[in-house]
């Protein structure tokens, strides 16, 4: 495991001793025992979203639990007030954040909804607006499947309070390129790229953070792979491959599993989207996904395997049946018992391996966790 890897074990495990220890009995006496609980759950929420992109998401959520827990009760049990309470109140919403996003990775929309909904009001109420509006940002990502002029909505108002945050760039980027997408428009997605790329344009690289799930950064990386999918799907593949390009550039021994998963996919998809559809290439790249993917099984790239199957057969008369069988225990229940033993026998029976590069944290291996994602 690398030194990296180990530094977040570290704050995890102190985190969530600290929790053990003063939330379970009355230490919480004094403004200096509620900071130091503050400091710890914070250090351990860090760890764990830093941790995402490289952990099984069962075990992200297991230790984004207590902290979610912890964060809510010990103000209201030691009666915080004032910014004190205040503080509080902004790490509960970003821990819930996260919890939400981990439950919309796992396909639990609804538990994923709840979440963001209370995250976005916690957020919002203790004065953080680009914290509420990345929490309103994921509600938007989730209700774009039924009604996307309503995630146009969302995103709306998410902007308002976002401010020139990389949160900013995320709502024109992800949220409103989608939204776009789905309804056909192709001139929206345009304007929607456009805007994105000159909001990150404005921001430092301190905004951009690492590659992949965050909770106060945006990096280019995910910026161009929103692009891509969005162009991808209104049909302008070629407009998307520079952004698929920079994307993998960025990804590329990284050691960010879920980033570059999610670019894989986007790269399968796109050529199964040109005017020439190339089935060998697009089975190349989601093959590497799912290979990546043996010990981070997700619903969601089990879905988007389907989906990219059925666009294959479509344009091809050929799908992609090995990985779509191979993906299959990811799906609803099965996920929830041993996913990771059997994501890895599947894999195995289809022949795949993993691109090099590419460290992927096995589930029910230290609580090293933490980073979405339906169709990145």
């Amino acid at each position: 495991m690398s030194d990296v890897s180990n530094r977040r074990s570290v704050l995890v495990a102190t985190g969530l001793a600290a929790v053990g220890t003063m939330t379970l009995g009355s230490d919480v006496t004094s403004p200096g025992d509620a900071s130091h609980l503050h400091d710890a759950c914070s250090a351990a929420l860090d760890a764990a979203v830093g941790a995402y992109e490289t952990t099984e998401l069962r075990a992200t959520a297991a230790t984004l639990a207590p902290l979610e827990h912890a964060t809510r009760s010990v103000p209201r049990d030691h009666r915080l007030r004032g910014q004190v309470a205040l503080d509080w109140m902004r790490l509960h919403a970003a821990v819930t954040t996260a919890a939400a996003a981990v439950s919309y990775d796992r396909g639990r929309h609804a538990d994923a909804a709840a979440r963001a909904d209370r995250a976005a009001s916690l957020a919002r109420a203790a004065g953080d607006g680009p914290l509420a509006a990345r929490a309103l940002a994921l509600r938007a990502r989730m209700v774009r499947p039924h009604s996307p002029a309503v995630s146009l909505q969302i995103a709306g108002v998410a902007a308002r309070i976002a401010g020139f945050s990389p949160t900013r760039a995320l709502i024109a980027g992800k949220v409103v390129t989608s939204a776009c997408a789905a309804t056909g428009d192709t001139a929206g997605v345009r304007d929607a790229v456009a805007r994105a790329w000159q909001t990150m344009e404005r921001l430092d690289d301190v905004d951009f953070g690492t590659p992949g799930f965050a909770l106060e950064t945006y990096s280019p990386a995910d910026l161009a792979l929103a692009c891509a999918e969005a162009l991808t799907t209104v049909g302008a593949a070629d407009e998307a491959t520079p952004h698929l390009e920079r994307a993998e550039t960025l990804v590329v021994g990284s050691g960010q599993t879920g980033m570059v998963v999610s670019v894989r996919m986007a790269r399968a998809r796109a050529a199964l989207a040109r005017e020439i559809p190339d089935r060998d290439e697009a089975a190349t790249f989601a093959g590497q996904a799912v290979a990546l993917s043996a010990a981070r099984p997700a619903e969601w790239l089990a879905r988007l395997v389907r989906d990219v199957s059925q666009l294959s057969e479509q344009r091809t008369g050929y799908g992609l049946d090995d990985l779509v069988d191979a993906t299959a225990p990811w799906l609803h229940s099965t996920i929830e018992t041993d996913g990771g033993a059997d994501a890895v026998s599947a894999v195995a029976r289809v022949g795949l391996t993993a691109p090099s590069g590419v460290m992927v944290q096995r589930a029910g291996g230290p609580p090293t966790v933490p980073a979405p994602r339906p169709a990145r």
